[in-house]
């Protein structure tokens, strides 16, 4: 569940760290503009860390293009998958490195691999129809001209810690005091978010995921690392 807390009082949480609730040298509109940079240092230390919390889907109807425009919010990409039947049944395509694209320039039919280029998804090779569907993390959102009764999900206590000692070391630098002891207790709340990422399943370790043999019911060996290549 998240753990969300009221913008106006996430505010006085990081004025009172710093011991700012009466500073009248950062207005309310600076603080939350600060409040939401650290929120997207949070979004991207949970993406990084494998820890599948900030997550949406967009569907790709594939109709020949060369190419498909991102979701407009897309921040990084999880994966793709090619949409089998309508009972959900799925193919998880390869994402292609520049040095392979040659491999399939000009083919089309069920796309097997992807690359994201610029603002756009590559389907390799073309389709002419059939369903796609982008899984990816989302960009952070931007808190800097927030409600005061807006919920900021903080995703943990040391989230919300990581937020506001992270807040409280831009005030101190704005005003000139020492920022040793935030700078401290906020790299122990990144710290501790992390670990609580890394570890979220706490009765299953995570583990690296070597890409393979899933695909050899499919006759072929695309999934191989440079299986294709060998042919």
């Amino acid at each position: 569940m998240a753990r969300n807390v009221v913008m106006s009082e996430l505010v006085l949480r990081c004025q009172r760290r710093c011991d700012r609730e009466k500073d009248k040298s950062i207005v309310p509109a600076e603080w939350k503009a600060m409040i939401s940079t650290q929120v997207g240092d949070l979004y991207r230390e949970v993406a990084h860390s494998g820890f599948r919390y900030f997550e949406s889907t967009f569907p790709i109807t594939a109709n020949g293009a060369a190419s498909y425009s991102l979701p407009t919010d897309h921040f990084e990409t999880i994966k793709i998958d090619r949409v089998l039947d309508a009972a959900g049944s799925r193919r998880e395509l390869d994402e292609l490195m520049v040095q392979e694209s040659n491999r399939w320039a000009g083919q089309t039919g069920d796309a097997t691999h992807f690359a994201v280029v610029g603002q756009n998804i590559v389907l390799y090779p073309k389709p002419a129809s059939g369903s796609y569907e982008m899984w990816y993390v989302p960009q952070p959102p931007d808190l800097s001209n927030a409600a005061d009764g807006l919920n900021v999900d903080t995703v943990t206590p040391d989230g919300e810690e990581f937020i506001v000692w992270g807040v409280a070391v831009k005030a101190h630098a704005k005003g000139e005091t020492d920022p040793t002891l935030a700078m401290q207790e906020r790299e122990q709340a990144r710290k501790h978010l992390v670990e609580w990422a890394v570890t979220r399943a706490l009765n299953q370790p995570r583990r690296r995921v070597v890409r393979g043999n899933e695909y050899d019911c499919w006759g072929d060996d695309y999934g191989l690392p440079g299986g294709w290549w060998q042919r």
